[in-house]
């Protein structure tokens, strides 16, 4: 009985020595049902011992399931995929997926105004296939391809857009409204500090390249 006691404690200091959180979780689980077996040859069993042993079993197992739920491979849509490529590698694919869960894919035919210049602005879009044209009266700034943003400046700094941006061939955009990314973002800093990488990745490539300007 001793031994198991001691077997347990030891289990319990190999727990708070491992960096991973699974492994620390399935050992402080192994090390307590090592110690509730020590509870049951007694004369008298320690109820409120067995069950707060129980309650932290319990909550580590479910903490457990959930990692590995987190843990299992992403796989990616062969849409998603050639998105998460265009844009988003810096991104883990779980991250990439729990921000497509805030957004939604939209198609667009050609000469659609996805942006108007001068009005508000309260979506952030990126191009999944097709072409829009950056223009500012009747002069093109820019065009943009698949993989690029469109109303990042605005999404950034809340300013109303300086140009229109209008699709020229037959286009799909991912689209994020503007207040339920940036509520999301707040929830999740990590990804929120990965998306702004990207996006800053983006801008920097448009400003490098002269027929490529910020939407």
């Amino acid at each position: 009985m001793v031994i198991l006691v001691h077997l347990a404690n030891l289990l319990y200091l190999g727990a708070y020595l491992v960096r991973d959180i699974l492994w620390l979780r399935v050992v402080t689980c192994m090390a307590g049902l090592i110690l509730l077996s020590t509870f049951v040859n007694q004369a008298q069993l320690p109820w409120v011992a067995i069950g707060w042993n129980l309650v932290f079993f319990a909550i580590n197992a479910y903490q457990i399931r959930r990692l590995l739920l987190e843990r299992r491979p992403v796989k990616l849509l062969a849409e998603e995929q050639r998105l998460y490529q265009l844009a988003f590698r810096s991104l883990r694919p779980r991250e990439f997926v729990r921000l497509l869960r805030v957004g939604e894919l939209r198609d667009h035919a050609a000469g659609e105004v996805l942006v108007a210049r001068g009005e508000a602005l309260d979506r952030i879009m990126i191009l999944v296939d097709g072409s829009a044209s950056v223009r500012h009266d009747d002069r093109e700034l820019a065009t943009l391809g698949a993989g690029r943003f469109i109303g990042e400046m605005s999404f950034l700094t809340g300013e109303a857009p300086r140009a229109d941006v209008c699709t020229t061939a037959p286009s799909r955009v991912a689209m994020w409204r503007s207040d339920v990314l940036k509520g999301f973002l707040e929830q999740n800093p990590e990804l929120r500090s990965a998306l702004q990488l990207v996006i800053g990745t983006d801008l920097v490539a448009k400003l490098r390249r002269p027929e490529i300007a910020p939407a």
